[in-house]
């Protein structure tokens, strides 16, 4: 959903690509353009193509809710989004996505705004990719800050991802911290299933430490724990339109991989 912060989604094919520019960068922090769009009979568009390479997703606004029916506005043969080196809350990923035979709806919120919506889309793939030391680097500046607070030193962390299957992850973090003159190793086992019904869960969180400072790290950490392997997050429930997810896979090597396959019903 694309709030575009005008009462109508405007006809012009400039206009339309000037108002998707100025809504994504709302949501994008990144100089230059953003929006390009093809078309030679508008309402029927050729081509969107959206360049977020080098954005910052790190504080994006809240999703617009849409009030009440949508109309259909325009058509678009290919939508493809780039995204090298993108900032999500200053963890450093790549991502691209392709569209095909997408139809748009108009809808509007509570102030009366359009809104535009993915409504269907023949098919479509969306794949995010993680190098794993840029994650490991990103576990280190954020869990170290959140360890300070704590009076305590993350001297080193380590983290190897592998997958166990097509739709199921598994992390070990080993962490070296240190608090006054006391030093500890822990070790975090992390594992994420998706089931075939597209339910997302973390399915086992395990932590180990030695001595008295990593004693008493896995028992501060472990009803955090529990909370976290009591919930689950079925991904159906995204609402999308009449678009559905066909399939979802992971792979590991030095990058970690997640491929999402969708598409509207024919």
């Amino acid at each position: 959903m694309i709030p575009l912060g005008r009462k109508d989604v405007p006809s012009p094919k400039d206009d339309l690509a000037q108002a998707l520019d100025a809504a994504l960068h709302r949501f994008a922090q990144k100089s230059g353009r953003i929006v390009d769009l093809r078309s030679r009979v508008f309402p029927l568009v050729d081509e969107i193509r959206i360049n977020l390479d080098g954005a910052k997703l790190d504080s994006p606004p809240p999703l617009a809710k849409v009030e009440g029916e949508t109309t259909p506005v325009f058509e678009t043969m290919l939508i493809t989004v780039t995204g090298r080196n993108v900032s999500v809350r200053g963890v450093p990923i790549d991502l691209r996505m392709e569209m095909r035979d997408v139809v748009f709806h108009k809808g509007t919120d509570a102030n009366g705004d359009a809104v535009l919506l993915v409504h269907k889309a023949r098919d479509g793939q969306l794949v995010v990719s993680a190098a794993q030391l840029n994650l490991e680097e990103s576990i280190t500046r954020i869990g170290g800050a959140r360890a300070r607070s704590y009076g305590i030193d993350l001297e080193q962390v380590r983290l190897a991802m592998r997958a166990r299957s097509r739709r199921s992850l598994a992390a070990d973090i080993q962490i070296w911290a240190k608090k006054f003159f006391t030093r500890a190793k822990i070790d975090i086992y992390a594992q994420l299933d998706v089931s075939n019904e597209f339910v997302a869960k973390i399915s086992q969180l395990k932590c180990k430490g030695d001595g008295k400072l990593g004693s008493l790290a896995c028992t501060a950490l472990q009803p955090l724990f529990a909370r976290t392997t009591e919930k689950s997050f079925p991904l159906k429930s995204i609402p999308l339109g009449q678009i559905q997810l066909r399939d979802i896979h992971v792979a590991v090597t030095d990058t970690v991989e997640l491929t999402i396959d969708f598409g509207s019903a024919t």
